[in-house]
């Protein structure tokens, strides 16, 4: 699974040649580091007696979903964003994702490089180096499956200056909300958005789902009980809109769903977990 540089994508390259400045080196530096990986990629894989299919994360049609679904080792060459959307459709294969330009990319879910490529993949064959089981987030709007996140969820009004409105119910406990909007969180991702909003770092293993309101008004609700906190196994958080512009982000902005007034979501552990390649000390250091 490959991601589309920015300096390959239509209406930018025009743009970035006009401005001269740092950002355009920056870009082009991405796009070229890109193409490096993709050939050392192609190169090792090929030392395995592996040829490839190759698909672009932003054209994922039902072919390439069902080719991702079959296939037992999926690489994503990108950063967090192509590994997060092609974690999506990975159902019983193995995820290793590789961070195509680490100068310039977070690539936290990405668990190696370039330079390091030739010796992970020698591990994997050989069997060395395992997936570890990763607890991914199932989500229903309305009776709709969603594809399972592997980062985060984020309920918010679709105009960011404007109130989030929502009820929350876990278990017996249910309170009206108004705030910046409502973060639901993996394991996995439990070191982005969700920290940041002054959530806790999980160990990536951890087996629960963490959720938390951002800037919620407490004159509202002073004595909140579901501001935040954690849904455990067999538990389902249920929310439901009080917008009639709410929007659902699944692991960022690339995938969303309409939440209008009046729609439930329903957010539980998704039952299979995802094979993922990666470090889980990073996490245990993040906390």
């Amino acid at each position: 699974m490959l991601k589309t540089p920015v300096a390959a994508r239509r209406r930018v390259v025009d743009r970035i040649a006009q401005t001269g400045r740092r950002l355009a080196g920056l870009v082009a530096d991405a796009a070229a580091e890109q193409e490096r990986t993709l050939a050392t990629l192609h190169e090792v894989l090929a030392h395995h007696g592996v040829t490839p299919q190759a698909f672009s994360v932003d054209t994922l049609d039902t072919k390439a979903r069902r080719a991702i679904a079959r296939a037992r080792l999926v690489v994503s060459v990108g950063g967090d964003g192509t590994l997060l959307s092609t974690s999506h459709w990975v159902t019983d294969g193995a995820l290793l994702g590789v961070n195509s330009a680490p100068r310039s990319s977070v690539g936290f879910l990405t668990s190696t490089r370039r330079t390091h490529l030739a010796k992970t993949l020698a591990a994997i064959a050989s069997g060395a180096l395992q997936p570890l089981l990763v607890s991914r987030l199932a989500v229903e709007i309305e009776g709709e499956h969603l594809p399972p996140a592997l980062n985060d969820v984020l309920i918010a009004h679709e105009n960011p200056a404007s109130t989030s409105r929502y009820r929350l119910r876990l278990g017996r406990r249910a309170e009206d909300h108004r705030s910046s909007g409502l973060w639901i969180a993996t394991p996995a991702g439990s070191t982005a958005g969700i920290r940041s909003a002054g959530g806790e770092v999980m160990p990536l293993t951890a087996h629960r789902l963490q959720f938390r309101a951002r800037e919620l008004y407490r004159a509202h609700n002073p004595n909140a009980a579901l501001e935040t906190g954690f849904v455990e196994p067999g538990q389902k958080l249920v929310v439901e809109s009080a917008m009639t512009a709410g929007w659902l982000y699944l692991d960022g902005a690339r995938t969303n769903a309409r939440f209008p007034f009046g729609a439930q979501a329903h957010f539980r552990i998704a039952d299979a977990p995802l094979r993922l390649f990666a470090d889980a000390a990073k996490w245990d250091a993040a906390g």
